[in-house]
């Protein structure tokens, strides 16, 4: 009788005899296999061979088992062997003879013909069907020989072609091909359990005497999915009444996982490290030193970089000679979307605790050379159409980015090239997104220029270095050390790339400063350079443009700001598309450009633009809330306030929702959305989102300007919520910060701003008009001091816009004398 003619209900039924044969069942529930369980009854008809395949400890023994359980049936019968015991063909052979019931024979073992014997065993019953199991192949194809390996898999095939009853299950670490038979063989690959899976499974360790609370699906992800872990993971949890505790857990397994769930008190076979390192141990010698040289790659990788790495001469032998060998193993991940590998993570560990790279020397230099590579790449692409690419490429290189920066610790003559060109080739995409380690890798970088006698390199890495002090931490008269720093040396090598890059850096630092003229100079000096060199120049001779536009804005010569804008517009969309961030960013330009003219209309239109464009090609998070308070500050100013709320309420989403949140720009969404507020009137909701942003700021690093600017508005909300004594207190704790304003940033009105608030609530208090008349003074000077930094700055409408309020202050004081007069 064929197995596939038996009766469809007796062969799912599960309500039929269930001790028809002993299975051996583990006790633990079965959590999480629905759908292998369904894919392997999917194939059960028309397959005999059944092979589940995965890495050690994935529950791979207890899926067949448990699949067998739900075909019990009296007329089938279970011969499980674990093929992990057996070292050659001579003990396989009698130990099927005597799961079968019959005498071995010798003369067939030494013929070879003992295969043929257990085919004819299996068929020799009329009705009798059998389900073959054999547990733990992995050995048997790996470690014990040829010999082995092709008996075994002649078994498996006679056994398929002869024997129509018997269905055959096979559990192995290593996947095997039966490339002839692939018509009967199904294969599955067991992978870890989802997070879903893995919670229940976890909860049912514990048994409800532990409350997992939040901290479940943290320790769920530290687990990998892996069964072996998660009842580890439990069991620790649940002794002791709960010693441990899940927080406790989760800081044990980020340190030291590997060795929390490996106590000498478990047995051996329940310890990760004896199972994995064993697992790792079954390799060859050159497989593992394959593994232990790609481990040194922190996150997941592409052929072409196992390549590299390994040595290898093309992409194909890496993949058959080394990819292909580990995959099948399961010593590997492979994801098909990204075509990339990677190494578990358990076996991660095993590697580093237990292995070690033979040349570690050579291996950082390989590894250096390969990735400033990948890093360079991206970097040049950032600025071009290519963005939304380069930005997805980089979100998948980031850990292997995140290391680069740290090998500078390990310098050395081979591989010092490396990090100088990343320093000066990578320097956005190292501040904008690689924050956190670059100020450390600048500074090494600079030390081994100097160790290395390289005024050329120094300047190269002072330039980045300047570029992170004015962009990134705000300091700029550090960020102008580096730049004068490094230009004399830049300059007496003539016109280049790098010159332009640094002049055009150095032009914005100058006009953060507000030193407009310098900044021009030093703009006009980048162009010079870049506008006649060629494609190589094109992005700086682009920032340079747009710098020009802005400093322009500031001084008023709207005229030649427009014509720089449109300009930089338009070479934008030649080089960089249409629908480039850049693009985006060039629009908020010209939109600002409008509101600096008080054309309202104007400055709406294309700043709306550049947000669209943003939106559509997935800007960075702080370009996109750059343009989102931008356009809702010009809602304010048409009195569309609600409009102006849904925009800032988009930002601040977008900001909560990040991993690290960007505290400076919430803080600035914050303060922008009480200027909304306070427009509207309602000083309770102004006076709640100021303070929101002061305490950022005041975390971010109190006494500077954006402190003091939050101070200044909070005073003025409780003033107009006729809190005196609070705004008065708040004005003055701002006012103690006034030389450090003057120095830092010059042409800041803050001061002037806060002085008009005491001076309005001295002006509303009964008996003060003498103190009101004291302010008003103080007022003066300081809008005369403004006057004349506005006339050093070269800013005519910062001069006539400062040059009103002295005259309004003027009257005021004006006012205050006739009324003293009167009163005497």
């Amino acid at each position: 009788m064929d197995i596939n003619d038996l009766d469809a209900d007796a062969l799912s039924d599960e309500n039929n005899n269930d001790d028809a044969f002993n299975v051996d069942i583990d006790s633990d529930a079965f959590i999480g296999r629905d759908d292998e369980i369904r894919d392997i009854k999917k194939h059960w008809k028309t397959c005999k061979i059944f092979g589940i395949f995965g890495i050690r400890s994935v529950g791979k023994s207890k899926l067949v088992k448990e699949f067998i359980k739900t075909k019990q049936h009296n007329k089938f019968e279970l011969l499980q062997v674990d093929v992990g015991l057996i070292n050659d063909p001579s003990k396989l052979y009698p130990n099927l003879c005597a799961l079968l019931k019959q005498e071995p024979d010798n003369d067939s073992l030494k013929s070879n013909e003992w295969i043929n014997d257990i085919a004819q065993f299996l068929n020799s019953i009329p009705g009798k069907c059998y389900v073959l199991f054999f547990d733990n192949t992995e050995d048997c194809q790996d470690l014990k020989g040829p010999d082995v390996r092709d008996s075994f898999l002649s078994l498996l095939a006679t056994i398929a072609r002869r024997c129509k009853c018997v269905k055959i299950f096979i559990t192995s670490t290593t996947r095997i091909q039966l490339s002839q038979l692939k018509r009967v063989y199904f294969s599955l690959e067991l992978k870890p359990l989802k997070p879903v899976q893995a919670s229940e499974l976890l909860r049912n360790v514990v048994d409800g005497h532990v409350d997992l609370g939040e901290y479940e699906t943290t320790i769920v992800k530290l687990s990998e999915g892996l069964p072996l872990l998660l009842k580890m993971i439990g069991s620790e949890l649940s002794e002791d009444k709960g010693m441990l505790t899940p927080q406790d857990m989760i800081e044990i397994l980020a340190k030291c996982r590997l060795g929390a769930l490996s106590k000498e008190y478990y047995p051996p076979e329940d310890r990760a490290d004896y199972v994995y390192k064993k697992f790792i141990d079954r390799l060859e010698c050159k497989y593992r030193d394959f593994l232990t040289t790609l481990e040194y790659i922190p996150g997941s990788f592409s052929a072409e970089q196992a390549r590299d790495m390994l040595g290898y001469d093309t992409t194909a032998l890496v993949k058959n000679d080394v990819l292909v060998y580990h995959r099948r193993r399961h010593m590997l991940d492979y994801d098909p979307l990204q075509n990339r590998f990677n190494i578990q993570g358990i076996l991660r560990e095993c590697f580093q605790t237990f292995y070690t790279v033979k040349d570690i020397s050579k291996v950082r230099t390989i590894y250096c050379r390969v990735f400033s590579t990948v890093m360079k790449n991206i970097a040049q692409r950032l600025g071009t159409v290519e963005y939304t690419k380069a930005l997805s490429e980089f979100s998948v290189e980031q850990p292997n980015l995140e290391k680069l920066l740290t090998e500078i610790h390990y310098t050395s003559q081979d591989n010092y090239k490396f990090f100088i060109q990343m320093a000066t080739n990578c320097t956005e995409l190292i501040e904008r997104f690689m924050t956190g380690r670059c100020d450390d890798f600048y500074q090494y970088c600079i030390k081994a220029a100097e160790m290395y006698g390289q005024a050329v390199d120094k300047a190269s890495v002072n330039i980045a270095v300047g570029s992170l002090y004015t962009n990134t931490k705000g300091d700029l008269v550090r960020g102008e050390i580096n730049y004068s720093s490094a230009l004399p040396v830049l300059e007496q090598n003539g016109p280049s790339l790098q010159l332009a890059t640094a002049y055009q850096r150095m032009g914005w630092n100058m006009l953060q400063q507000a030193k407009n003229e310098d900044a021009v100079s030093y703009f006009q000096k980048s162009l010079a350079i870049s506008a006649i060199s060629g494609k190589g120049y094109e992005l700086v001779m682009l920032q340079s443009l747009s710098s020009m536009g802005v400093t322009l804005n500031v001084l008023g010569n709207f005229d030649d700001a427009k014509r720089y804008h449109f300009a930089c517009l338009e070479k934008r969309r030649q080089v960089q598309g249409h629908d480039h961030p850049s693009v985006g960013s060039t629009l908020n330009n010209i939109g600002l450009m409008y509101e600096q003219k008080e054309d309202y209309e104007n400055a709406l239109k294309y700043y709306i633009q550049g947000l669209e464009i943003k939106r559509k090609s997935n800007a960075p998070v702080i370009s996109m809330v750059f343009s989102l308070t931008n356009t809702a500050c010009i809602c304010m100013m048409l009195k569309e306030y609600g409009e102006a709320h849904q925009l800032l309420n988009e930002a601040l989403e977008k900001l909560l929702r990040q991993t690290v949140t960007p505290k400076e720009a919430l803080a600035n969404t914050y303060d922008t959305k009480g200027k909304a507020y306070r427009c509207e009137k309602k000083y309770e909701l102004a006076a709640q989102m100021f303070q929101k942003g002061l305490e950022l700021r005041e975390e971010i690093a109190s006494e500077t300007m954006p402190y003091m600017e939050s101070l200044v508005h909070l005073a003025d909300v409780n003033r107009r919520l006729e809190n005196y004594d609070e705004s008065r207190k708040l004005c003055t704790k701002a006012l103690k910060m006034k030389n450090k304003a003057i120095k830092a940033m010059p042409q800041n009105s803050f001061i002037s701003e806060c002085l008009e608030c005491i001076a309005e609530i001295y002006r509303i208090k009964e008996h003060a008009i003498e103190r009101y008349r004291d302010t008003l003074i103080q007022i003066e000077a300081e809008l005369l001091r403004l006057e004349v930094v506005y006339a050093s700055q070269c800013n005519e409408r910062g001069m006539e816009r400062i040059r009103d309020k002295i005259i309004d202050v003027t009257e005021k004081l004006q006012t205050v004398k006739i009324q003293n007069n009167t009163a005497v």
